[in-house]
């Protein structure tokens, strides 16, 4: 039986899901949400979706993410690995080995600067070149602690409508990420695709209890926020907080407001998925608000080119890692696919 890896080609999508959809045990409503993830991902190219086929069948995946972060002002390019995967009838060949080989010799031959992946099985793919480094998802606290802040802010709080107010946010996130290791690039097409994504957050659906918040002085949008605080979870998520650097009071105000509504619908836990040098972290401790950090399952890294890591300021790779990952690094790396 003949096995190689290749790219996805026209017409094959249905059979990476279906490879999908067995290794992971998913149900077939859920694909939908993987399948809006890659089709309207906006750096999406069916090279970087590596396929492992036996005699015509797709048997093992693994899909390559494009991003850019920044390294204070500087921008590194970001291979996300992800979906990597074999059908359960197919596991112990081999065939998942070779599709993840070819994926980090397409990483390197690229020259994306740096790869990340969350797992599991941190043996196998060390294998490969990756190391575990610490991974904080965000910081835990009651939402009635946050529902109890006291706010100076003089704003006024609005809902947020992703189609009108988009631009906004946008230029807000780019003013907020200057200068902050770790925080994702975001350029037009990635604004432009966001909700199509099924994220910030899913869309705003309202069977997850999705909301969106803005925080406004005079005619400016100085804050936003966006939480999901889904019915069988009993927690609320905040999975995107940004404002102006002089208004992070009036972010404050955001959390108090979503923190009174997930209140009311029983919910006792807060997530808060903010970056360890986010200036509202003094603000919550100041009000001794008892945070808690989210450490989530194994985040590894590869730095696939050394280039960089000199032109940011630094003497070697592992103060590089030290930096990007283990002071803790800002929860947005962890999003959006990773």
């Amino acid at each position: 039986m003949a096995f190689r890896v290749r790219s996805l080609q026209k017409g094959e999508l249905d059979s990476f899901l279906t490879c999908f959809q067995s290794a992971f045990s998913i149900e077939t409503s859920g694909l939908s949400v993987i399948r809006n993830s890659l089709v309207n991902d906006p750096y999406f190219h069916p090279d970087r979706i590596r396929i492992g086929v036996l005699d015509g069948h797709v048997v093992s995946i693994a899909v390559i993410l494009h991003r850019a972060a920044y390294v204070g002002n500087q921008v590194v390019t970001v291979a996300g690995l992800t979906a990597v995967a074999t059908h359960p009838a197919f596991q112990r060949r081999g065939f998942g080995t070779r599709v993840v080989q070819d994926a980090v010799r397409m990483i390197r031959r690229q020259g994306y600067d740096l790869s990340m992946l969350t797992t599991r099985l941190p043996d196998f793919f060390s294998r490969f070149g990756f190391r575990e480094v610490l991974k904080v998802s965000g910081y835990e606290c009651p939402v009635s602690a946050l529902a109890r802040l006291s706010v100076e802010a003089k704003c006024s709080i609005a809902p947020l409508d992703y189609q009108q107010h988009w631009p906004a946010l946008a230029a807000l996130y780019h003013s907020y990420s200057q200068g902050r290791t770790g925080m994702q690039v975001r350029d037009t097409r990635f604004w432009e695709t966001w909700p199509r994504r099924g994220t910030f957050p899913y869309g705003f659906s309202s069977e997850l209890d999705a909301t969106g918040l803005l925080a406004v002085v005079g005619d400016q949008i100085v804050a936003y926020l966006a939480a999901q605080n889904p019915p069988e979870q009993r927690q609320l998520s905040v999975t995107e907080l940004a404002h102006l650097r002089e208004h992070a009071p009036a972010a404050l105000a955001l959390l108090k407001v979503a923190a009174e509504r997930s209140l009311k619908s029983g919910t006792s836990r807060a997530v808060l998925q903010l970056g360890a040098a986010a200036p509202l972290l003094r603000l919550l401790e100041g009000q001794h608000v008892p945070l808690e950090v989210d450490v989530g399952p194994g985040l590894m890294i590869l730095v696939a080119n050394q280039g960089w890591v000199r032109e940011a300021g630094f003497r070697n790779t592992d103060d590089a890692v030290e930096n990007l990952f283990r002071s803790p690094s800002p929860a947005v790396w962890h999003r959006d696919g990773y």
